[in-house]
């Protein structure tokens, strides 16, 4: 929860690989992963454990919430 209120916020199209990338899962911003550039961020996962995950598609697409913050 205090991830979300730190740093800056970026507008999407000035994402940029090292960004924090936010997910509503189990609550609000209830995930939050690292943006690697090309639609990808590092998270981990109860299922996979710490690995690189596509944003642009299936679960993390519909999971993301736009919320972006560069610390």
């Amino acid at each position: 929860d205090t991830l979300k209120v730190m740093g800056t916020s970026v507008a999407l199209d000035d994402i940029q690989p090292g960004d924090l990338v936010f997910f509503d899962t189990y609550k609000i911003d209830g995930h939050v992963g690292i943006y690697a550039g090309d639609g990808l961020f590092i998270g981990a996962q109860a299922s996979t454990g710490v690995a690189v995950a596509d944003m642009t598609q299936g679960y993390w697409k519909q999971k993301f919430n736009g919320r972006v913050k560069r610390l």
